[in-house]
């Protein structure tokens, strides 16, 4: 018998410590808040079982007696920890069924009933190790494990619902287990007189002991303790403790094993929850690298916009980029862009974009719809919501049979005036965002700079051509105009020497007339290249200087020599424009005052990338000049204020009797700065 208990106690005090281990890893499985409680009724279960193996054992009366004792204190304790963990497990692990809330009111009648049961059966003549054992297992052990196995059995149902079908066989076994518990445990108790101890004891017959004599120990004659009844050994062949400690063994078994899993499935969980954050941080890392994208394509985008609108492109090729470009950043399936006419009075459509093909609009096509209107006449943005008639969507995309599902509208404001609106469509019904409707805003800025780059480079061209008029007429006044003076006084002297028949003094003033006619057809010939090399904008830089300097050769003599650079200048217009002058300046010089009989050009760019300085060296091998008496100083004053127009530099050296050399440096686009240029004379 010592073995068995020995085995009970061991049993139950596995199951306290694997509770208890259990409960110091943490988790958040369905037991979690009820291990404390589980631990410790293992651990008091434990105890009384080895209590009761020590009392087999003779020794000392007053430590038998302190035994019996801590045995009394021991029962009830152990059948409260297992009532609270049975009500806990059954009411906390899964929600109770509403008509539960009804259950203490029907229990108050059998409840007083038992407490008066009870108090009778503790005035009946016996040991009160006894009652204290019997009514310690009908009103704790019993209903505690009743509890305790319905409620593995709700764990059964919900486990095998939620698919866990290895833990829904554990709880299956566990509650299973619990109520034997309760049978063999709460049920069956020490025979007493008073029902239902007189039926369901250890042996049903023996109660009749109490009415007999007693021993000293206070059990019936013949019985040494109070276990030793033998209904239950005669029903099963085996005693009631080989019961109770299978029963130990069985709740302890799938209790542990249902913990186990439960880890098993917690660990499942966090493995789950790892993967699932490992997902959101590649979803969140693919969001950073399409959001780092798509800011690149609008960056991109922005900048080819910018690049056109600096180089100075026509204004409706950079209108129709604008348009390409948002509708596909924006995902738009069309794209209209409407301006204000001439007299402010109809709204007209200038350029469109779809999925087919982007094009200007040259006939007058009126814009009425009422949401662009609107929108321009509130200042406001517009998007859709969903909710709009679809005759308020009619027109949006004129020819095109899809109707429009969804719209964006933003005005294209100049000087804080509508002058226009900017507008997307969608055939499918997927409403733009507020970050469509701040890209869409940021497009018509950029059709405003377009057009105000459009005027400022219509103003630019009338004041370069005034500029160029007035070059000209200086050039004119300095040169042809003297020239024909010239000739009209020689025309006289000619006359007058004629009539005095100085034939000797009369050559001598033809042969100075042929000169000047000579110098005056050179400067003639100089103006008109000058003015075609200048003009022709469909020719390159490097082809419209390797023809000059040809033409110059050609017309002067003198030997010219190009060392042309091989890569993209990258210039803007006007500093292409202004560095052939500077050239065409430099090389009149030379052929006025150089006396040069060899003039080298040299193009070169220091930078990579469209980025950097364009320098242009002109080279003679004439006389050179002292700088401070030259006579050219309106010519190198043309000059510099041209290298300063385009935020360049301009720096001349010439030694009298070794030549001339003429550098200038130009920005490129990307490097340009509106910086004050220097003339530096050495």
């Amino acid at each position: 018998m010592s073995i068995i208990f020995f085995l009970n106690g061991l049993a139950f005090g596995g199951l306290g410590l694997a509770s208890y281990l259990t409960m110091r890893r943490g988790g958040d499985f369905p037991l979690g808040k009820q291990l404390p409680w589980l631990a410790a009724f293992g651990f008091a279960c434990g105890a009384t079982s080895w209590v009761e193996m020590f009392s087999f054992i003779e020794m000392d009366p007053d430590l038998s007696a302190a035994l019996v004792i801590l045995r009394i204190i021991l029962q009830p304790v152990t059948g409260l920890l297992l009532l609270k963990f049975g009500w806990g497990i059954f009411k906390n692990m899964t929600p109770l069924p509403p008509w539960t809330i009804f259950i203490p009111g029907i229990m108050i009648v059998p409840i007083a009933y038992v407490i008066t049961y009870a108090s009778t059966t503790f005035i009946t003549p016996s040991p009160i190790e006894i009652p204290i054992d019997i009514w310690s297992r009908y009103l704790f052990y019993l209903p505690g494990s009743i509890l305790a196995g319905f409620g593995f059995l709700r764990q059964w149902a919900v486990q095998g619902k939620l698919g866990f079908q290895d833990v829904s066989k554990l709880m299956l076994g566990a509650g299973l287990a619990f109520l034997f518990e309760a049978v063999v445990v709460g049920l069956i108790v020490p025979a007493a007189p008073n029902a239902p101890a007189s039926y369901y004891n250890y042996d049903r017959n023996v109660y009749n002991a109490f009415l007999g004599e007693q021993s000293s120990t206070g059990l019936p004659l013949g019985l040494t303790n109070w276990w030793d009844y033998e209904g239950v050994l005669a029903a099963t062949g085996l005693p009631i403790q080989f019961w109770r400690m299978l029963s130990a063994f069985a709740v302890t078994f799938f209790v542990v094993r249902g913990l186990d899993v439960f880890d098993a499935i917690r660990k499942r969980q966090l493995k789950g929850l790892q993967v699932e954050r490992d997902l959101a941080q590649q979803s969140a890392i693919q969001a950073q690298i399409t959001a780092r994208q798509t800011a690149e394509s609008w960056t991109e985008a922005l900048v080819s916009i910018s690049r056109g609108i600096a180089e100075l492109e026509n204004v409706d090729n950079i209108l129709l980029q604008i348009v390409e470009n948002a509708r596909h950043l924006l995902h738009a399936d069309f794209i209209g862009l409407a301006i204000l006419n001439e007299d402010l009075a109809r709204l007209e459509l200038k350029c469109y974009a779809n999925q087919e093909r982007s094009d200007l609009v040259n006939d007058s096509l009126l814009v009425d719809n009422p949401l662009i209107l609107n929108t321009m006449q509130t200042a406001h943005r517009y998007r859709s919501q969903g909710n709009e008639r679809q005759e308020a969507l009619t027109g949006l995309n004129f020819s095109f049979s899809q109707p429009a599902k969804a719209v964006a509208i933003v005005n294209v404001n100049l000087d804080n005036n509508p002058i226009g609106a900017l507008w997307i469509v969608r055939y499918q019904d997927e409403s733009f965002s507020d970050t469509d409707l701040i890209w869409l805003d940021c497009m018509a800025d950029q059709v405003v700079i377009a057009i105000q780059h459009g005027l400022m480079t219509t103003q630019l061209q009338s004041l370069s051509i005034t500029e160029e008029r007035g070059r000209i007429a200086r050039e004119m006044h300095d040169g042809l105009a003297q020239v024909l003076g010239y000739l009209n006084l020689q025309v006289q002297t000619l006359d007058a020497l004629h009539k005095q028949n100085k034939r000797e003094k009369f050559e001598i003033e033809l042969d100075q007339m042929r000169q000047a006619i000579q110098t005056a057809n050179a400067d003639v010939r100089e103006n008109i290249l000058s003015l075609r090399t200048t003009l022709a904008s469909e020719k390159g830089l490097i082809s419209a200087v390797d023809e000059y300097l040809t033409e110059f050769g050609l017309q002067t003599g003198v030997d010219t020599l190009f060392h042309k650079v091989e890569e993209d200048l990258n210039l803007s217009s006007m500093a292409e424009v202004q560095l052939v002058c500077i050239l065409q300046e430099a090389l009149t010089n030379i052929r006025k005052h150089a006396r040069a009989s060899q003039v080298e050009v040299q193009i070169e760019k220091n930078g990579m990338n469209g980025s950097g300085t364009i320098y242009m060296r002109v080279m003679d091998d004439g006389i050179g000049f002292a700088l401070s008496e030259s006579r050219r100083s309106f010519g190198l004053q043309t000059m510099l204020e041209r290298a300063h127009s385009v935020g360049g530099e301009l720096d001349i050296q010439s030694v009298p009797g070794q030549g001339t050399t003429i550098e200038c440096r130009l920005p490129c686009l990307e490097s340009e700065k509106l910086k004050k240029p220097s003339l530096v004379l050495s």
